[in-house]
């Protein structure tokens, strides 16, 4: 009898740490992306991907399977990767109490602001963060936010707050609870969890990378990026000071400032062509 708990036991441990999970998202768009996670891997795809994208929590490492090009392209989550901190931007987060169920999970419901401007409502689900795979699942995703940080550098100073701040929504919910529904000040719902299922049976294979094709690494590339921005902010004009001698002028631009916004635009541009 005792023998048969114990196996009885083992059984329920091992089925639940062998469980995968899965969520169903959806974005602005409408575009649905599927995440299955296995707590050590996660895979996403989306109908707009060329192919599905590997995360290999333990390595920290991101790899984009592009089935047109046939070639994997490999980049580390660390490459480049800041803390989610900006010493410019104050991001804050109001708790108003439960939210609605969604996906069946209940939330609650956070109001959040950057540098005091409003910005949007998360529903986020506190149970759910405990569960393992999704837990480690939402963790890859804060470091691919950090990442994407990183590549910005200072160029992030460009952008309004409340853009800003959702480069570093994943660092400020923190233990808040993973982001079920995320609504901008307009009103529009730029992701939704469409559904969650946290006992998947996937085969392993699902997580491997297909056989025979060559992993392209792109940390120096996303280095290089990462330094040009660097390099263009230096050369950027002020804005304040545009914007200064504007008003002392009248509002009219003199043909200095005409030249400094031609210049702008074109730094803009070869951003957009990067």
């Amino acid at each position: 009898m005792k023998i048969f708990i114990l196996l009885l036991v083992s059984l329920i441990i091992c089925g639940s740490a062998l469980a995968d999970a899965q969520l169903r998202i959806k974005d602005l768009t409408g575009a649905v992306s599927t995440i299955s996670s296995n707590g050590q891997k996660a895979r996403i795809e989306n109908r707009t991907m060329p192919g599905f994208a590997i995360i290999d929590y333990a390595n920290s490492q991101f790899m984009m399977v592009d089935t047109q090009r046939k070639q994997v392209m490999s980049m580390s989550l660390e490459s480049g990767r800041v803390s989610g901190a900006d010493a410019t931007l104050d991001v804050s987060l109001d708790d108003k109490g439960g939210g609605p169920k969604i996906a069946g999970y209940a939330t609650r419901k956070y109001e959040f602001t950057a540098n005091g401007e409003a910005c949007g409502t998360v529903y986020a689900s506190r149970q759910l963060m405990s569960n393992g795979e999704i837990r480690a699942m939402f963790e890859s995703m804060r470091g691919m936010q950090q990442m994407a940080g990183g590549v910005a550098g200072s160029m992030r100073g460009l952008l309004p707050p409340c853009q800003r701040a959702n480069l570093q929504l994943a660092d400020a919910m923190g233990s808040s609870g993973v982001p079920m529904r995320i609504i901008d000040a307009g009103g529009k719902v730029i992701s939704e969890v469409l559904s969650v299922d946290t006992d998947k049976n996937i085969d392993g294979s699902h997580y491997q990378l297909p056989a025979g094709m060559p992993i392209v690494s792109m940390d120096e590339q996303m280095n290089q990026a990462a330094g040009q921005m660097q390099e263009m902010m230096k050369n950027m004009p002020d804005m304040n000071q545009m914007m200064e001698q504007m008003q002392q002028g009248g509002g009219q631009m003199t043909e200095e400032m005409q030249q400094q916004m031609e210049k702008l635009q074109q730094m803009l541009q070869q951003m957009q062509q990067q």
